[in-house]
């Protein structure tokens, strides 16, 4: 087979000729097969400062980037499946948000497929600059592995006070640590990326969403979708705030986004489904989401604002409740901020004058709808410890109202299994698909060590001294959790069979 290019001025043709020489075709007569030339895009490709993937599904994705001047920002992509040949078909113009983020929506894209892209529009594409689209919902990617990578309270690299003494460089830290991980074990990358709050300290800016979240998860962003839950200090106030609406941010350090858009940069920097773009029931809020990747229903919840509210409280619960009862995944992930159970630098005891009540509405109010419509796994931050529980049902009262032999899957000894070995967990039993793995990972920048009441009864393993982050691997009938730490070992880790 002969391959050429032939370029006129600005444009690009590629032409394949296969040849007749002395094959069946030849011998047969049948003509030589040419290929139509495919126009290429003839853009100039752009290195934004800030760069990354939202609402990746099956057939769809939107890529957002902002470069520092305005002047000289990229205005179109193009992508293909081909890295050295992006068509000129493909040019997609991007629209330009009040905060100046360009964001160019792809569609009609091929479930499963791995297409490439580049910002400007360049005939080729950098090697970073690619994404996998997800399986058809329901289906596992070829590869047969959904990988899930968690973060959280992981944004300490943008506050000086917090990036010091023992946490120095801990956001690095933890991220390396994965990194380590991955290339041990196989190096499949990220499907899906989660971060559970407090991904900028110390108040969200959009100055420190670049530190801490765009300089510090560059490669991860240009080639997995990025899905965030809404912490207390992406509210601003150094994480005080008890406002319970989103126009009332309020940063004590830097400055909130100008109008007409939110003041609150969390919201201004992301797109994410309101409409069931992705999967799942419209909630009609960025606040509080679902999306479906194959065979995994992944839910993120407001347990900052929208929970401060009464109505804003009872319209997201009717809305989980209706995504709860259509959602026929195999594996269900929710994330919001505020864990139920922890003894680490929060007490799931102790409401704080109020700025941690939403840890009491979360638990009494949304633990139950969990535990009735088979969410698999929960996983929070602010707390900035590692601490897993028991798969657990039926408790939401305070640490001393718990009884490990009402609340917990027992071992065939009598005691708490631990979802490790010959205690793994199955999702179904003989009392239906009804418990929940909870889990506080808010240690994926600093570890600030427990609560001297813990560790909380409801929890198997418990360390506020160590610094890392979760990864999720799940196929059709097998579900594997890992704590890494910043060496890349794993500390702690959990199996739930189906």
């Amino acid at each position: 087979m002969k391959y050429s290019l032939t370029l006129f001025g600005t444009l690009a043709v590629t032409t394949a000729l296969i040849s007749a020489c002395n094959d069946s075709s030849s011998s047969s007569g049948s003509p030589p097969v040419v290929q139509t030339p495919v126009e290429l895009c003839d853009g100039e490709a752009a290195s934004p400062e800030r760069l990354f993937l939202q609402q990746l599904s099956h057939d769809r994705v939107i890529i957002k980037w902002r470069s520092t001047n305005p002047l000289t920002e990229a205005s179109t992509i193009c992508f293909g499946t081909n890295p050295n040949a992006l068509p000129a078909s493909s040019e997609t113009a991007a629209t330009v948000t009040q905060t100046r983020h360009s964001e160019a929506v792809l569609t009609g894209l091929s479930p499963d497929t791995t297409y490439y892209y580049s910002v400007g529009g360049a005939p080729t594409a950098d090697p970073k600059h690619h994404f996998r689209t997800a399986p058809v919902k329901g289906a596992l990617p070829s590869d047969g592995n959904i990988r899930v990578w968690i973060v959280g309270d992981p944004g300490t690299s943008s506050s000086p006070v917090l990036d010091s003494g023992d946490n120095t460089d801990g956001q690095a830290r933890g991220r390396d640590g994965y990194r380590k991980w991955l290339e041990a074990n196989g190096g499949e990358p990220t499907d899906v990326f989660l971060m559970l709050g407090d991904n900028a300290y110390l108040d969200g800016t959009d100055a420190q969403h670049q530190t801490a979240v765009f300089e510090m998860y560059t490669d991860t962003l240009a080639t997995a979708s990025l899905w965030p839950t809404i912490g207390n200090h992406e509210m601003g106030s150094s994480g005080l705030s008890q406002a319970d609406s989103v126009a009332l941010y309020i940063p004590a350090t830097g400055l909130p986004d100008l109008l007409p858009d939110s003041p609150m940069p969390y919201l201004n920097i992301h797109s994410l489904p309101t409409n069931g773009e992705a999967g799942g029931v419209p909630s009609g809020t960025e606040q509080y989401y679902s999306f479906d990747y194959g065979n995994l229903h992944v839910i993120s919840l407001d347990s900052q604002v929208s929970v401060r509210n009464s109505a804003n409280l009872q319209a997201m619960k009717d809305w989980l409740l209706a995504d709860l009862q259509s959602n026929t995944s195999d594996w269900t992930i929710v994330i919001f901020h505020h864990p139920p159970y922890t003894k680490g630098s929060h007490d799931s005891d102790d409401a704080l004058g109020g700025v941690d009540q939403p840890i009491f509405d979360m638990r009494e109010q949304f633990n139950p709808l969990f535990e009735q419509y088979g969410v698999d796994l929960v996983y929070s931050g602010h707390s900035h410890s590692y601490e897993r529980s028991y798969y657990l049902k039926n408790h939401t009262g305070l640490s001393s109202s718990f009884d490990p032999q009402i609340h917990t899957e027992l071992a065939n000894d009598g005691e708490p299994a631990n979802g490790q070995d010959d205690e793994t967990y199955w999702q179904t039993t003989a009392t239906g698909d009804d418990k929940v793995v909870y889990t506080v990972a808010g240690n994926s920048g600093q570890a600030t060590g427990m609560n001297a009441a813990g560790p909380h009864p409801a929890n198997f393993y418990s360390t506020g001294s160590d610094i890392g982050s979760v990864v999720v691997d799940m196929d059709a009938s097998t579900l594997t959790a890992r704590f890494i730490d910043e060496h890349g070992d794993v500390l702690d880790h959990f199996i739930i069979r189906r």
